[in-house]
């Protein structure tokens, strides 16, 4: 009897890949990675955070507009709201 099996380069890189990926994950459990990245993730907040108000804050046309737009919104209703009790 003859078994003949032919494996491509894509299939063996495959296996490699995969074979690193569960070696990377049995040190990062091993090695307690966890603490590290959380440690990293608390170190960068602040300024990911700052950042993300300066990017909101520097929006001043956007801001402005939005407050404008409610602003007329509250006006014209008070203004209908006048102009019934005036029928009435």
């Amino acid at each position: 009897m003859k078994i003949e099996i032919e494996v491509t380069e894509e299939e063996i890189k495959n296996a490699i890949e995969r074979k690193v990926r569960v070696a990377i994950a049995n040190q990062e459990n091993a090695w307690g990675f966890d603490e590290y990245i959380r440690g990293e993730v608390k170190k960068a907040m602040p300024q990911v955070v700052d950042k993300l108000i300066s990017e909101c804050l520097s929006d001043h046309s956007g801001i402005k507009n939005k407050i404008i737009e409610k602003i007329e919104r509250a006006m014209t209703a008070k203004i209908q709201a006048a102009l019934k009790m005036k029928e009435v």
